[in-house]
């Protein structure tokens, strides 16, 4: 046998990366952990999360939408109803994730979630399938009016690209939604 087949004398070794500075602190989580469950924010961040579904889990848009649809000039379809609700989904996300401590935030998410499978499996199941939050998401990263960028994706993905009526309607849903949940959160008064 040969070898020079084998040599290996002029391989390096790969090194891992040096991930100390991303190091967990298992020991400050455990105690932010405790004190968020004996002040009981962890309690209110289910509740939270679990209240805040029927924004969303109805069958029909409710007459408030349904007249802002008129208002801004919009003809709602199943579509259009779906993609209401998926917008909803995502301003309560957000604005758990913007008003509330990230621990806290996780677990009124988990919650929301949990109870949307629940009483209303439809939804849950096309949301999974749906694309709606990727591009939602990436309103967040873009310049301009957060709210703007919102309604044109609300309008691309209710198949109406180019339609300046959907558009501003999914702007105001955004508006009105993030209001009505960031006074919801601020009700919860976490400690």
């Amino acid at each position: 046998m040969h070898d020079y087949l084998f040599d290996d004398s002029d391989m390096k070794i790969a090194q891992s990366p040096d991930h100390s500075g991303d190091q967990f602190d298992t020991l400050s989580f455990l105690e932010e952990s405790r004190k968020q469950h004996f002040n009981g924010n962890i309690q209110k961040a289910r509740t939270l999360g679990s209240n805040i579904v029927s924004a969303f889990s109805y069958k029909a848009a409710p007459d408030e939408q349904v007249q802002l649809a008129q208002q801004c000039g919009v003809e709602l379809d199943n579509t259009c109803v779906l993609q209401m609700k998926q917008l909803t989904v995502f301003a309560a996300e957000y604005c758990m994730e913007t008003y509330i401590p990230a621990a806290l935030s996780a677990v009124a998410i988990g919650a929301m979630y949990d109870v949307l499978e629940n009483v209303s499996p439809d939804l849950y199941k096309a949301m999974s399938a749906s694309m709606a939050f990727s591009y939602y998401h990436l309103c967040l990263n873009e310049g301009g009016e957060l709210a703007e960028n919102i309604g044109k994706r609300f309008a691309v993905l209710c198949g109406k690209k180019n339609n300046a009526a959907v558009a501003e309607f999914g702007r105001q849903l955004f508006l009105i939604n993030t209001e009505v949940f960031r006074k919801a959160i601020q009700n919860y008064a976490f400690v």
